[in-house]
């Protein structure tokens, strides 16, 4: 299965509620996502790896969340007559409370992944 035939669409994709708008900039391992939320916070992210038969991709925060080495991972499985989606981070705070990082990503993750169900249903 092709990258653009997932329901979440492409990197750029923007199934996410808390998204106003995405910019892309390049194609292909290393394009740059510049993310604007609809508060008007700006984060950007790089994609890094893309494995279009698993059907995931890798990407890399650049700058928007005070977190360091800041990784993601996407992944969309089949599961019964739908599909499963993992979203995994890995990171480090950097320059603000562990706390208050872990809320701010886990509210972004949270977000996400619930908008998913609300979307797309569940299989029936």
């Amino acid at each position: 299965m092709r990258l653009i035939d997932w329901r979440l669409g492409q990197f750029g994709g923007t199934w996410h509620p808390l998204i106003a708008k995405i910019q892309l900039t390049g194609t292909g391992i290393g394009q740059l996502r510049t993310i604007e939320t609809i508060d008007g916070k700006q984060i950007i992210e790089r994609l890094d790896g893309i494995d279009n038969s698993q059907r995931l991709y890798r990407y890399s925060m650049i700058s928007g969340v005070p977190a360091a080495e800041y990784t993601g991972t996407l992944d969309v499985s089949p599961k019964e007559s739908g599909s499963s989606v993992e979203w995994r981070v890995q990171y480090l705070a950097n320059g603000q409370p562990t706390l208050a990082v872990k809320t701010v990503v886990t509210e972004l993750l949270k977000t996400g992944l619930a908008s998913l169900k609300s979307r797309f249903g569940s299989p029936k």
